[in-house]
């Protein structure tokens, strides 16, 4: 055997070695950041609801109900993170009471109980996708009364809306004992016009310069 071949097999055995080295490298490494743990994103958990209760003022008179019936479509509430709008939920189909009472009225929930990136906040954001105002026979508004129950569509002619609210800063912190809740009041009395009534339909700058939000903490 030559000289020439042995170093030739000496040559191909280190080259060898030096793969399957470089091989179980890669493989450390990517065992290495797989099992690498990631932080979670601490979550807080929050409630959005709707209502739409009749304007009463304390020690005034119990207002007469001119107006009864429903809202019903999909709602979809969101809140702002600084940077983009997080939702809380798909569009969900939900109905909710026209101008109750507000001693009485109960929101409504739009998606139950959600969580959310903890952090602070100061808008929110409710849309309408294909909701109506179904007002019942005998309800009268914008001098006009229904012999019956009439359907005005929300959102102008494409009945889609997006409604911002800027609402004072709150926070949402992780706690298994409490949630934040957000009502959004939709305040029909101040858009089921005369115009509406002719028209069949709530212009989107109507709903809104009529919309406000509240929000609190509740024990869960």
């Amino acid at each position: 055997m030559s000289p020439w071949h042995v170093c030739d097999d000496g040559l191909e055995l280190r080259m060898r070695i030096v793969a399957v080295v470089a091989v179980i490298a890669v493989a450390s490494t990517a065992c290495d950041e797989s099992s690498t743990p990631t932080t979670p994103t601490t979550r807080a958990l929050v409630d959005a609801r709707v209502v739409d209760s009749k304007n009463f003022k304390l020690g005034a008179p119990v207002p007469v109900a001119t107006v009864s019936g429903t809202l019903s479509g999909n709602f979809v509430a969101s809140i702002w993170d600084g940077s983009r709008w997080v939702s809380l939920g798909s569009p969900n189909g939900i109905s909710v009471a026209l101008q109750i009472h507000p001693l009485v009225a109960t929101p409504t929930t739009v998606h139950g109980e959600q969580s959310a990136p903890a952090g602070s906040y100061d808008r929110v954001r409710l849309d309408l996708q294909g909701v109506t105002a179904t007002i019942t026979r005998g309800s009268s508004f914008g001098g006009t009364t229904f012999s019956s129950d009439t359907t005005f569509r929300l959102g102008g002619s494409d009945q889609h809306v997006e409604l911002p609210v800027t609402v004072s800063r709150f926070s949402l912190e992780e706690s298994p004992s409490v949630k934040r809740v957000i009502v959004f009041e939709l305040s029909s009395e101040r858009w089921l016009t005369s115009s509406v009534a002719q028209s069949g339909q709530v212009e989107d700058a109507a709903l809104q310069a009529a919309i406000s939000v509240r929000t609190s903490l509740e024990p869960r």
